[in-house]
């Protein structure tokens, strides 16, 4: 049998001419015409190459993208674009997009890129699985590094909890890389990027003709990871229909595949992540206790950026050397002023918004040096100046109670939401207003 080729398009005829050249060249095709069907065939089919339209109604081609890459799916896309949305492909190119064709494509350029991207696919993975390092001198940091060698070599279940952009997946993959199970597989599914509907399948497999579309058998997660570490990001996301079947999958150490009656054996050390509150989500009744209670059985907490500046010029030089080498262009050094003005800022976005900027000032620096100048506006002097306008008191302590008495009035009192509204957990709210005082 072929490799497997999955198009996804809105225009019919379209579809039609890349199934009908793909096939002709030997390869297995099935089409979707938007991108919620594409991703609903791509986790029942499993394809070896993906390609999609950029521009669709119902979900365009860069949320199909974001979903192989939150999903941790390893197949190849090509993106379809018409010229004039040629920047848009090249920026999905930047998000990990394996090259674009533009319409209207020569049919042998086709087969060329689908070629190369199969011949690819191995070499491409090993590249971004390499080099993952954690960055940072701070007391915070050591902690969890302490923590991750602590872990590693055991079977315990591992809950990480964080911030989105702190560095929740690399934490994982480190415990894997540490531990007694690194020549076996690391699998990651993520709980938010897979409809409910599906997720069960992706988890546990299926038998051929166990619902409508499952035309092959297929292993589920658990399966592949055996031995391994399987890690379930956005745990918080898994529905509640689902979790007395994860639980009794987690202690009995096997799975049943949908339309199954037979129990599969499988070894796997489980690993989770989470932004969310869980025990709030247990007290509204979102999330089982024990459930919570069997997955979290070591907790690892990464701090946010802001929590830990001393690592901020650290990993400005890491990321820096990073990119340079990624561009292909010749170092490059970051001046006092404009270090200062990285480590003075807030990293809303953590760790990940500290990438990205880096990675932005290396495209745009003409020169040799990243002056104070070049710095993006929101982290530029000025606009703090802006801010203290605003808020007077420059003492940290005063601003962060002043912040939470404002989000405590803007809700009437209600914590759960003034904790949402400030990015923090109830249990966090509640430590800071007993901490100060706040009633």
């Amino acid at each position: 049998m072929g490799k497997k080729i999955l198009v996804i398009d809105d225009e019919a005829k379209m579809r039609r001419i890349l199934q009908l050249l793909l096939e002709k060249t030997g390869y297995e095709v099935v089409t979707a015409k938007d991108g919620r069907e594409g991703i609903e065939a791509w986790l029942k089919w499993q394809p070896d190459v993906v390609l999609t339209d950029l521009k669709m109604p119902e979900m365009d081609g860069m949320e199909v993208l974001r979903f192989r890459n939150d999903a941790g799916l390893k197949a190849p896309i090509i993106i379809l674009t018409a010229y004039g949305t040629i920047p848009s492909a090249v920026e999905a190119i930047k998000k990990g997009a394996f090259d674009y064709l533009t319409k209207p494509f020569d049919n042998e350029n086709v087969r060329e890129v689908v070629a190369r991207a199969l011949r690819g696919t191995q070499s491409k993975d090993k590249s971004l699985s390499e080099g993952l390092r954690i960055v940072g001198i701070s007391e915070a940091i050591r902690q969890v590094l302490e923590d991750m060698n602590l872990v590693a070599d055991t079977d315990t279940s591992v809950m990480i909890s964080g911030e989105s952009g702190t560095g929740k997946e690399l934490v994982a993959r480190g415990i894997h890389r540490l531990g007694n199970r690194k020549e076996r597989p690391f699998v990651k599914v993520n709980c938010a990027a897979i409809p409910g509907d599906l997720l069960e399948s992706e988890l546990f497999g299926h038998k051929k003709g166990a619902f409508t579309g499952a035309v092959d058998e297929r292993k589920g997660r658990f399966v592949e990871a055996d031995g391994g570490v399987l890690f379930l990001d956005e745990i918080g996301d898994l529905p509640l229909s689902l979790q007395p079947k994860l639980l009794n999958a987690v202690e009995e150490k096997s799975v049943t595949p949908v339309g199954s009656a037979k129990p599969i054996k499988c070894d796997v050390k489980i690993v989770c992540a989470t932004n969310q509150d869980l025990p709030r989500m247990i007290e509204e009744g979102r999330f089982r206790h024990d459930l919570h209670y069997r997955l979290n059985t070591f907790h690892i907490r990464i701090p946010p950026l802001r929590e830990r500046k001393d690592d901020i010029p650290l990993l400005a030089e890491y990321f820096l050397e990073h990119f340079c080498r990624s561009f292909s262009r010749s170092p490059l050094v970051i001046e006092h002023r404009a270090m200062d003005l990285l480590q003075g800022y807030y990293w809303p976005g953590n760790v990940r918004e500290l990438r990205n900027t880096i990675e932005r000032l290396v495209l745009k620096c003409s020169g040799q040096t990243i002056r104070a100048e070049d710095i993006p506006l929101e982290i530029t002097e000025e606009e703090r100046e802006r801010y203290k306008l605003l808020i007077p008191e420059l003492d940290m302590v005063e601003h962060e109670k002043r912040l939470i008495v404002e989000a405590l009035k803007k809700t009437g009192g209600n914590q759960v939401r003034a904790a949402k509204l400030l990015g923090i957990t109830r249990n966090t709210l509640r430590y800071r207003m007993k901490k100060y005082g706040i009633r």
